[in-house]
């Protein structure tokens, strides 16, 4: 049987499985965080320099991104609070302040538009 971990999530006791991410937890449960990883094939792989999915976790100074973090017994992670969304749309502004319009260039393998 695979080892337990029980946490807050947005303010709910969750348990999961050990070895899950936040993210996986959180989108298990219906809770959606924004993220660039975790698409159906091609994916990016979740490996948290993109920064789109980050959470802010109770008594921690920086905020995690939650496709890479696990979660650990007791820890309170929030999804949704100012902090965090204020993160994740500078890192999604930056992100499309650097791609080229539609018209102009669009490159077909990029899932950047979908």
């Amino acid at each position: 049987m695979p080892q337990k971990v029980s946490f807050t999530l947005d303010g709910k006791k969750v348990e999961a499985n050990k070895g899950l991410t936040i993210w996986e937890i959180a989108n298990g449960k219906g809770i959606n965080i924004p993220h660039l990883c975790h698409k159906p094939s091609p994916a990016y792989r979740p490996d948290g320099n993109c920064r789109a999915c980050m959470v802010e976790i109770e008594g921690e100074r920086t905020l995690a991104a939650s496709c890479i973090r696990e979660p650990i017994d007791g820890m309170v992670v929030s999804t949704d609070t100012d902090r965090a969304k204020s993160s994740r749309k500078m890192v999604v502004e930056m992100l499309l302040s650097d791609q080229p319009e539609t018209s102009i260039s669009h490159d077909r393998s990029s899932h950047f538009w979908d």
